[in-house]
């Protein structure tokens, strides 16, 4: 890890998973869904890629779908972003803290079981 790395966990390709973004309004409202790519996992975030402009501290709720696993509505902020051959990088933070904590084992649950499958499909055997 190089010494200007900011990430704690280990990253996968996620190009395998489908990913879903919907921008929260100021009363905490979901928009209207938006495809975006994802580029890379981990259990404490993901990197994306979206057509859509949005600042630092944009609150989300993300929906990811593998062929085994699939996670809906997921809270997560928007903590970098940078315009790229005009779509825009987002690295995005799960924001567990701000649903149930029933709510959040189950989840956390389901983000272990995508990272597993994401590091198996990288590490063939």
């Amino acid at each position: 890890m190089s010494a200007n790395e900011r990430r704690f966990r280990k990253r996968y390709d996620a190009a395998p998973l489908k990913l879903e973004i919907r921008k929260l309004n100021l009363f905490g409202r979901a928009g209207k869904r938006h495809q975006a790519i994802a580029r890379d996992f981990s259990l404490g975030g993901v990197s994306i890629i979206s057509p859509i402009k949005m600042k630092p501290g944009k609150n989300l709720l993300i929906s990811l779908t593998s062929d085994d696993h699939s996670l809906q509505s997921v809270p997560a902020t928007v903590i970098r972003a940078e315009q790229q051959d005009g779509d825009f990088i987002y690295a995005v933070k799960f924001s567990m803290g701000k649903i149930p904590e029933a709510a959040t084992r189950g989840a956390y649950t389901v983000l272990q079981r995508l990272e597993i499958n994401l590091r198996e499909a990288s590490n063939p055997a």
